[in-house]
């Protein structure tokens, strides 16, 4: 019989977080206006999640082990430039450091564990990212708008890593030349405040705005702008660079902290590394809307990754799906995770008819439900949008 645990989560307070989107979930006030950026869920060491048994506090860690973090994630300004290794050039990046002697809370740490991380990021919120190198041409037409970029341009004829390569070459005064020329194309005067718009140019302005003479303010330019709508996801596999601007959204991911940076932070940037990981080939990703289940109200994320499925319940389904009745029940068997982002959840196991045990979960909190025997049904009652994260078998 699978056992309920309450989880207490705990919070990341990176600079690009917002100060509303968490707060607002948890129902907690915020008089500091300090950054909220992620809450996570699960059992990976830079922020493990624990449960309350017998009075007292369990990391959840000693309870389970899970392949994959879960993870509300808030960005009120836009997040770095980055991208994840694959296993094997993650289990050699962290093996190679560990070796050097780097210290795992080392900043200029690029290798915490030594696991992949593939992700899906779910919109909460309209949510806007960049992923993906454009194609070659529309980069070039995107650059010709911007004075002064003609050299970069040309870089570009002998592919992306070219180009990178010249553009985080520049030294301060190209930079600041480029970061002045992004400002007139854009319209904007330093300082000003942002507009709402989120065209290619227009972003190249926002980011100069906030990370002024990063080489990174043009990466608008020459990754896909994607606007996701709530409850649109898009997958990103290893290798691949991306960055969140704006808006609130689930993430779920291998179990992993690995990060490779390329610009608009002022976290550690080793640009070697990023590049030894990097596919430089244009890539568009797809926009995923959830599958329907059987089950009134459940949608499945389809995403091609091992550690991991992730799905959305409701009730009512008035936001997904307006034309299916409510009521619930989770067709899978397997353990996982399972976040309430609105309303109310009574979650249930009945087994032969009978209610065998239950949690109510409130909007921001969530749990760890351990693997169903066969027979046992889990189902879900009330007023409710949650999303839940499980371990394939």
């Amino acid at each position: 019989m699978p056992e309920f645990y309450k989880l207490d989560n705990e919070i990341k307070h990176y600079a690009w977080g917002s100060a509303e989107m968490i707060p607002a979930l948890l129902g907690i006030g915020n008089a500091e206006k300090k950054p909220f950026a992620e809450l996570w869920m699960g059992v990976h060491p830079g922020a493990p999640s624990t449960t309350r048994i017998g009075g007292k506090s369990v990391p959840l860690s000693e309870i389970t082990t899970l392949p994959f973090l879960f993870k509300f994630l808030a960005a009120g300004s836009p997040l770095s430039i980055q991208a994840h290794p694959n296993l094997a050039q993650a289990r050699e990046g962290f093996e190679t450091e560990n070796r050097a002697g780097i210290p795992l809370t080392d900043p200029a740490r690029n290798y915490r564990d030594p696991n992949h991380k593939p992700e899906i990021v779910c919109a909460l919120s309209p949510f806007t990212a960049m992923a993906g190198f454009r194609e070659p041409g529309e980069t070039a037409q995107l650059l010709s708008k911007i004075n002064g970029t003609e050299a970069l341009a040309s870089s570009l004829q002998d592919g992306y890593r070219a180009f990178l390569s010249a553009l985080f070459g520049l030294d301060t005064p190209g930079r600041k030349a480029l970061n002045d020329s992004v400002l007139a194309a854009a319209g904007r005067i330093p300082g000003e405040a942002e507009k709402k718009d989120t065209s290619p140019i227009s972003l190249c302005g926002e980011l100069a705005r906030v990370y002024p003479c990063d080489p990174g303010i043009i990466s608008p330019l020459y990754l896909n702008v994607l606007e996701l709508k709530p409850f649109e996801s898009v997958f990103l596999p290893a290798g691949v660079l991306h960055a969140y601007i704006n808006g609130f959204a689930m993430e779920c991911m291998a179990n992993s902290d690995n990060v490779l940076r390329g610009g608009l932070t002022p976290k550690h940037i080793d640009l070697p590394e990023l590049f030894s990981i990097l596919n430089f080939a244009p890539f568009k990703p797809d926009i995923l809307n959830p599958i329907r289940l059987s089950s009134p109200g459940s949608y499945h994320y389809k995403a091609p990754c091992d550690e991991f499925a992730l799905y959305l319940i409701q009730n009512p389904v008035s936001s997904v799906d307006p034309a299916l009745p409510g009521g619930q029940e989770l067709e899978k068997r397997e353990m996982g995770i399972f976040a309430v982002y609105n309303g109310s959840v009574e979650i249930t196991l009945s087994s032969g008819g009978a209610s065998q045990k239950k949690i109510v979960l409130k909007k921001g909190e969530s749990a760890f439900i351990s693997q169903r025997d066969k027979g046992e049904r889990i189902l879900f009652n009330g007023d409710f949008t949650l999303l839940a994260a499980l371990a394939p078998s």
